[in-house]
């Protein structure tokens, strides 16, 4: 499996003129060039766009292509407001109108990590995610269970489904009440008050001078400390990394609890990848049932371990 998605987005060429014109101006100059991104399940155009005067990473959608990936671009618009500068890329500019929306922030020059994956990479990112761990969310940031719950809380609709219960692990199929009961508890277990970025994978991470940058905002809350890596790990060992549970060790030298201590956390996200990868695909997001599958099968197997 790839490290995070493979796909090709919108060129620059087919944005609104005239949101192309502001972005070209919020960087300023005259256009150069663009080095549009292959990775991330949007489709909205992303690129790194050069002028005569600089360079910035871009995310646009014109107001007449895919809703949701509009609407994540202006979320993330709202967050990086709140965020301190230390956390997340500076913007140079938010661009919101009939045309369309658009983020225009500071250019990182890194590598994605996985290719293959390496122990002072998982170190690095080990590393940014404890920043985030102990980094109070900023006043205004929606709590984690507000969007995490019912969408990462799937196994009383797993159970109800012959098709995806039938395609559990046997084991699994076993402890649905134990999992049922998991399920309850969720909601406290990602409340908290640091900032959780809730996407963490490799294509949203770039590593530069060993230090990871964590990159793509638009779903990041105030949750609990450390609740990101039971959404990360499998799709590490997904992409040819190590396991789940040793990849948790290194990020315990960094302060993270005792994966069990992540329990409850862990069934959640592995009731989400297993729930939404047998889900209909969306046309204008090929591959993400795909990438949803590969990721839930380490989940499950991850999960059992744990049970």
């Amino acid at each position: 499996m790839i490290t995070g998605a493979d796909r090709l987005r919108p060129g620059w060429e087919t944005l609104p003129s005239d949101l192309r014109a502001r972005i070209i101006a919020a960087i300023g100059g005259t256009y150069v060039s663009d080095a549009p991104a292959h990775g991330g399940f949007s489709a909205g155009y992303a690129g790194v766009v050069t002028t005569s005067a600089g360079r910035a990473f871009v995310k646009a959608c014109a107001a007449d292509w895919h809703a949701d990936s509009r609407h994540f671009v202006q979320q993330e618009i709202e967050i990086l407001a709140l965020l301190p500068p230390s956390i997340a890329p500076a913007v140079i500019a938010a661009i919101d109108g009939l045309a369309g929306t658009a983020l225009v922030i500071e250019a990182i020059d890194g590598r994605h990590p996985g290719d293959p994956w390496a122990v002072d990479d998982l170190h690095a990112i080990a590393a940014v995610l404890g920043r985030l761990a102990t980094t109070p969310a900023p006043v205004g940031m929606v709590g984690a269970e507000a969007r995490l719950v019912p969408g990462f809380t799937r196994w009383r609709d797993i159970a109800a489904d012959t098709r995806l219960l039938g395609g559990l692990p046997h084991s699994l199929r076993n402890r649905m009440p134990d999992l049922l009961h998991l399920k309850k508890s969720f909601q406290a277990a990602v409340t908290g008050d640091v900032i959780v970025h809730d996407d963490v994978r490799a294509d949203n991470i770039l590593i530069r001078h060993h230090r990871a940058h964590l990159l793509d905002w638009p779903h990041a809350r105030r949750g609990a400390a450390w609740i990101d890596v039971p959404g990360l790990l499998p799709s590490i060992e997904a992409s040819g990394g190590p396991r789940c549970e040793d990849a948790w060790r290194i990020f315990e030298e960094h302060g993270a609890p005792p994966a069990e201590a992540l329990l409850t956390v862990t069934s959640g996200f592995a009731s989400y990848f297993w729930f939404w990868q047998g889900q209909a695909d969306i046309p204008e997001l090929p591959g993400l049932r795909a990438f949803q599958r590969a990721q839930a099968v380490p989940a499950l197997r991850w999960l059992t371990t744990m049970l």
